[in-house]
């Protein structure tokens, strides 16, 4: 199953709806990718207020790793700088309940997750303006963004033990949704970093049967953005 394309017309992530039969109870994937176009997050947006629950990635900050690949964009001049932003959805503007799996206690939660997103930019950036400095003005042509549900995900500062330990918390998270929840006509958006997504499917189809009933697709950029002069 292909949870995001990318190709010389741009980049598209999946929206994959999975169920068990026999149960109306819907897990509803949204495979992020931390840099877009506006449009790509309004719409992932809209489309979370639906959900009658959300689980989402960190806490409700910007994605770090999405601002500091934007700043290292626009630092070497990048084609497609101008048009992509970073990936901020406001989770409390959308008056649907979240569940944050990450390992960050409520209190000061959001205090917390300001330092480490300042930290993540301070350390990311450097790197990324490397990168792209020996990878040209079309560095963004050249980044394999393409995630299968049986991918092997590669993987920059974040280590496998860490990725997967992440993996585990949101599987677990899951499960007890599943478990409270099944029999209920309802629809949990799960709004993490594409590279999650293979643990999610694999977790949910061998421990409950939930298997795709439906996808769509997103256009988090197009072919336009890649080649726009600054």
């Amino acid at each position: 199953m292909q949870i995001t394309e990318f190709s010389v017309f741009g980049l598209r992530s999946s929206v994959i709806d999975l169920r068990v039969r026999g149960n109306p109870l819907t897990f509803r994937l949204f495979p992020m990718v931390h840099i877009g176009q506006r449009r790509y997050y309004q719409e992932v947006a809209d489309r979370l207020r639906e959900c009658d629950l959300i689980v989402s990635e960190g806490t409700d900050t910007p994605s770090s790793t999405g601002l500091a690949v934007v700043l290292a964009m626009r630092l070497t001049f990048q084609r497609s700088a101008r048009d992509l932003v970073h990936q901020d959805i406001d989770h409390a503007s959308l008056g649907v309940p979240v569940v944050w799996p990450d390992a960050l206690s409520r209190h000061n939660r959001r205090r917390r997750a300001a330092v480490l997103s300042l930290l993540d930019v301070m350390l990311l950036t450097p790197f990324y303006v490397v990168v792209m400095a020996f990878g040209g003005r079309n560095w963004l042509l050249r980044t394999r963004f393409e995630v299968y549900d049986n991918s092997e995900v590669r993987l920059r500062f974040m280590n496998k033990t860490l990725l997967r330990d992440r993996d585990k918390a949101l599987v677990s998270a899951l499960a007890g949704i599943h478990q409270e929840r099944q029999g209920r006509r309802e629809v949990v958006g799960i709004v993490y970093g594409a590279a999650h997504m293979p643990a999610v499917i694999e977790a949910l189809s061998t421990q409950f049967g939930y298997r795709a009933v439906g996808a769509d697709w997103l256009a988090v950029f197009d072919e336009a953005s890649l080649f726009r002069p600054i």
